[in-house]
Parts: C-alpha cells; sequence; structure tokens
C-alpha cells in the first residue's frame, strides 16, 4: 500500500480574480506564501518519502516550504500540470461565455462529456495523469508521496484512482493547499481516506 497526498498549490491574483490559469506560469499572491508555509508546518509530523510537483511555480511555490522543511527534493513532472485550457486562459467565466456561448455553457454543466480547446477532453487529462501516477507509484511499496498539483488535477486524480463515473467533477471542490488522501491499495482497492482538507488555514495545526 503507498499512501498519496494530493495537495492543490496556494492561492495566485488570478485565483483571486477567477480566472481561468491553466497552463499559465502565475507565481503565487502573498497569501498563498503564506498558505505553502502553513501547510508545511501542517505537514511536518507526518513521514514523507517524495514529494512531487508540477513543474509550474505556483505548484513549486507551494512544495517547497514542505521540502525544505522536511529535507527532501521535489521532483517536477509535465504529467502534473493543470488542464491545458488553451485560449480561455487568462479569462473569467464570464468572459469566455461571451466569446464561446452554449458550448462553454454545456462543458461547465457536464466538463466530464464536454471539450474545450487546450487538451480538448478529460479523457485526454487523465490518460497523461495516468502515465504519471504510474511512474510515480512504480515498484514501490509503503511510501508516503506529496504530489503537489492544481485544482482541476486532483479532482481527476481521485476521479481515476477511485474509478468514480459519471458527474463526479462538479460534485466536489478543492480548495488552495487542500490535502487529499488516496492509499493505493492494488489487492483490496484503492481507499479515499481524507478529501479537501485545508483546516490548517484556519488554525495552522494539525
Amino acid at each position: 500500500m503507498n499512501r498519496l497526498y494530493l495537495i492543490r498549490h496556494g492561492e495566485t491574483q488570478w485565483n483571486k480574480e477567477m480566472r481561468f490559469q491553466g497552463w499559465t506560469d502565475i507565481p503565487l499572491s502573498e497569501t498563498g506564501r503564506e498558505q505553502a508555509q502553513k501547510l508545511a508546518w501542517r505537514m511536518r509530523d507526518i513521514p514523507i518519502d517524495e514529494i512531487y510537483a508540477s513543474p509550474l511555480q505556483r505548484a513549486v511555490e507551494t512544495a517547497r516550504p514542505m521540502a525544505q522543511l522536511k529535507g527532501l527534493s521535489i521532483s517536477t513532472m509535465q504529467a502534473f500540470k493543470e488542464i491545458n485550457f488553451g485560449p480561455w486562459e487568462g479569462m473569467t467565466a464570464q468572459e469566455i461565455r461571451e466569446g464561446w456561448g452554449e458550448s462553454f455553457v454545456e462543458f461547465m454543466k457536464y466538463p466530464e462529456a464536454g471539450t474545450f480547446p487546450g487538451e480538448g477532453s478529460f479523457d485526454q487529462v487523465t490518460e497523461r495523469i495516468r502515465q504519471g501516477l504510474d511512474q510515480v507509484l512504480e515498484q514501490k511499496d509503503g511510501k508516503n508521496i506529496a504530489i503537489v498539483s492544481h485544482g482541476g488535477i486532483v479532482r481527476l486524480m481521485i476521479r481515476y484512482l477511485m474509478g468514480f463515473t459519471g458527474e463526479w467533477y462538479n460534485k466536489t471542490w478543492i480548495d488552495n493547499t487542500s490535502i487529499s488522501i488516496v492509499e493505493v491499495r492494488p489487492k483490496r482497492g484503492n481507499l479515499l481516506r481524507v478529501l479537501n482538507d485545508f483546516s490548517h488555514l484556519k488554525n495552522g495545526v494539525l
């Protein structure tokens, strides 16, 4: 059994403005950097063997305080980058709606079945996530692994690891620096132990 700590990056200015970020490389805001420090303190007593992150700076910046506290390096992986939304990036939902009309409205209602610019579909995004997770988990047992990524990717990771189907994506949310835990158990089936825990942002303690 391996335990995955799936963590979303800290806040960015575009998060505050509710803009689609995707592959656009936006840094953390001052609040986001504070959140990363609180995350590191939250994780201080939790054994972590390896840390992986999306190569986008908002994920690496979030992972860095935790890595420094634990004396670990950060391995960046392209597979864990956010969903690529192409020309939608940098725009708010209202701006996209004005330009793409009903096709955007339909995607937002049924994202699992919809298509969008950039990577095109959640199936394609999930395939690169699968390849990344297979690489991370290859020939490992009994490891605690942190993956610092993005809200959309964490939701799709959980969906893939748990075998969830249907309209699951829109029925949950992943907050900045929240922690979700999945136990990968090949013989018994994977177990979702924690979803979207961001209590460290409220009180700073475990």
